[in-house]
């Protein structure tokens, strides 16, 4: 029997892993009631772990000797809210993965902030608005404030489209609820930040991101919490935010690959999760971008649940397509096309910016001697060392950093650099423009705290010239100094093994071209008459994603399946090969009935060994978008070693 001071049983969800076949919350006991979302701290096995209250009722005589322990201490109570525990029961649920650590990412570090933050007084400028936009605004208006609707805003120029949501967000405010604004990549915060205090009083609006300092992030989290912020700014970690009172959630750059988690677990997307965020409060979302991905096209198309608004006058530069062919044939080898060079001269005699497009980090993408044809590799991954200046390679995937004279290792003949990365082009541009501010923009130059509000305050400055830069740069780049923007390999985007290659390529090829609004695109390829880059360049959205529709009709790719990537990771190859064959022939035979699901074969992703981990997996497409629950119960009775992606960004 209890002792009479355990007057309760609480139900509590333990910050630590937990198998998914099993519950993942346990009963423990305690004096007083607790509500749901308290933090506490409970004894598992030999150790104390916080964890969260997610269930109370009143204990009663148990006939059993079996004794439950105690709660060891009541950190905080009513620390999350039940909207809060919803959302990660969900994610949990939907992306397949433990309780436990779906709640971390909703706990900050509690911690108290040195010194204060002064929020600069902008002067406030008045939202103005086209009858184009007006009707935009009043259809999703007139859904009421108090209704779960979901649109997809197709709007090419920035202008509109902020114009579009400033307007509904205002009226959100008005009514004394809360905006979420989320962004896909940390580049775009403190450009998008300083711009929209311009419309909305600093004191109420906050940036999270991952960056802030934990004190910053802790204070931030607990005025969201109390309503005194009403706009909520930020990156896939702002979803977790304890909001008080939920008017909108807005997703921007809802193309953009980054609004999914693909490293580390709970593998979520914002753009799935946030409608679960938006049902529990019962407000709108809205999901905008110049570029929809096929699979947002598809709802236009189909008339299903989200309602599709297109507005389509983009301020959108002119597009010329440079042939590399030609450019060899005149002898010319750099990587920058006399066109490219030309136009880039031009712009900097203008005292203009340009942007440049590059999708590789580093001086190339592979080095490999000239003689035996040996390719410089990670020893811990089955990567191509990246040459990043004079001797130096490092891997992109664990930070391996060698140091190598230009001679291979094994027949000591001169090394070759093969492909094209930023510092290659930061040092063909810096031999050609040598006064010209050149910076170099990639997850490697980025890396250092205050790296990208320094970068977003000098290039609005007019103290860079020329931005080289990957996969970031392609969005938020919102400047009338933009002269030129420039793709330098668009074939290495069309020529990944992918099923939405086309969809990726499009899409970076049209964002390039709004970034330099009236100015001029420079594309640069070895294969001019590619359909998708045809398409592009005549911004043709309509004839694109028909075509791409009916190709992944064809190959049964999403929309009109939904994908799942199982990945085993060992050090042992022989033992990782066993075990997904096996796992195969157990999947193979537990689905063979079922038409709805095709499973592949065992094959290596693109790069099988990563931080001396060998991989393998298995893609299974389900043709009716459900999983059927035979499959459902063999996935989560699957060991840690197994990452399963739900909804995966990639398949290779």
């Amino acid at each position: 029997m209890q002792k009479d001071t355990q007057k309760f049983l609480i139900l509590v969800a333990p910050m630590t892993r937990i198998a998914l076949t099993r519950d993942q919350s346990f009963f423990y006991t305690y004096r007083d009631e607790l509500f749901i979302g308290t933090l506490v701290e409970v004894p598992i096995g030999k150790r104390r772990v916080e964890g969260v209250v997610t269930g109370c009722s009143k204990d009663f005589p148990r006939e059993s000797n079996f004794q439950l322990r105690p709660i060891a201490r009541v950190l905080e109570k009513d620390f999350l809210t039940i909207e809060q525990l919803h959302l990660a029961e969900f994610i949990s649920d939907y992306y397949l993965s433990p309780m436990g650590i779906v709640l971390k990412h909703f706990l900050p570090k509690r911690t108290q902030m040195r010194g204060s933050i002064v929020a600069q007084k902008t002067k406030q400028k008045k939202i103005t608005t086209t009858p184009q936009q007006k009707k935009i605004i009043s259809t999703i208006s007139n859904s009421s404030l108090n209704s779960f609707d979901k649109y997809f805003l197709h709007i090419t120029n920035q202008s509109d489209k902020f114009s579009v949501l400033f307007s509904l967000m205002q009226e959100v405010v008005k009514n004394n609820k809360q905006v979420l604004y989320l962004l896909p990549e940390l580049l775009q915060t403190p450009y998008f930040s300083a711009f929209i205090r311009h419309f909305f009083p600093a004191s109420e609006t906050v940036i999270l991101h991952s960056k802030l300092g934990k004190g910053e992030f802790y204070k931030h989290w607990r005025d969201i919490k109390s309503g005194k912020i009403k706009i909520i700014i930020g990156t896939r970690i702002a979803l977790f935010a304890p909001f008080n009172d939920l008017g909108l959630v807005v997703i921007d750059e809802a193309h953009d690959i980054n609004h999914k988690q693909w490293e580390h677990n709970p593998l979520f997307d914002t753009r799935k999760a946030s409608q679960k965020l938006a049902q529990e409060f019962n407000c709108n979302h809205i999901m905008t971008s110049a570029t929809p991905r096929v699979v947002d096209f598809y709802h236009k198309e189909h008339k299903t649940g989200t309602k599709f608004i297109s507005l389509n006058n983009p301020k959108k530069s002119k597009i010329e397509v440079v042939d590399m062919k030609k450019e060899r044939w005149d002898k010319n080898k750099s990587p920058l096309s006399r066109i490219l060079i030309s136009n880039i001269k031009y712009a900097l005699k203008d005292k203009k910016q340009v942007l440049l497009f590059v999708n590789r980090q580093g001086m190339s993408a592979f080095s490999v001697c000239s003689k035996c044809r040996e390719v410089a590799k990670c020893p811990t991954c089955t990567r191509a060392l990246v040459s990043v200046s004079k001797g130096q390679y490092s891997c992109t995937h664990c930070n391996y950093k060698q140091k190598t004279t230009r001679k291979c290792t094994k027949c000591k003949a001169p090394i070759e650099h093969i492909g094209i990365g930023t510092q290659k082009i930061q040092r063909e541009l810096n031999k050609t423009f040598p006064k010209a501010r050149i910076v170099v923009v990639d997850s490697s130059t980025m890396k250092k705290t205050g790296a990208h509000n320094k970068l977003y305050k000098d290039f609005s400055e007019g103290k860079i010239d020329i931005v080289i830069g990957t996969q970031m740069i392609t969005k938020g780049w919102n400047n009338n100094n933009i002269a030129l923007s420039a793709i330098i390999d668009v074939d290495h985007l069309l020529s990944l093994p992918e099923y939405d290659v086309n969809e990726k390529a499009f899409a970076f090829i049209v964002q390039m071209g709004l970034r330099a609004g009236s100015g001029k695109t420079i594309i640069q390829t070895f294969q001019p008459e590619d359909p998708t880059v045809q398409y592009a360049i005549k911004y043709k959205f309509e004839d694109f994603y028909k075509e791409e529709l009916d190709l992944r009709k064809i190959l049964a790719y999403p929309p009109y399946t939904q994908l799942i990537k199982l990945v085993y990771q060992d050090t042992a190859k022989k033992e990782v090969t066993k075990i997904v064959e096996d796992a195969y022939k157990n999947l193979s035979e537990l689905c063979k009935k079922d038409e709805n699901v095709i499973i592949s074969e065992p094959h290596d992703p693109l790069i099988n060994k990563i931080r001396t981990k060998y991989r393998k997996q298995i893609i299974i497409k389900i043709k009716n978008n459900t999983i059927p629950a035979p499959l459902h119960d063999f996935l989560i009775s699957q060991n840690t070693k197994w990452t399963i992606d739900i909804d995966p960004a990639n398949t290779i």
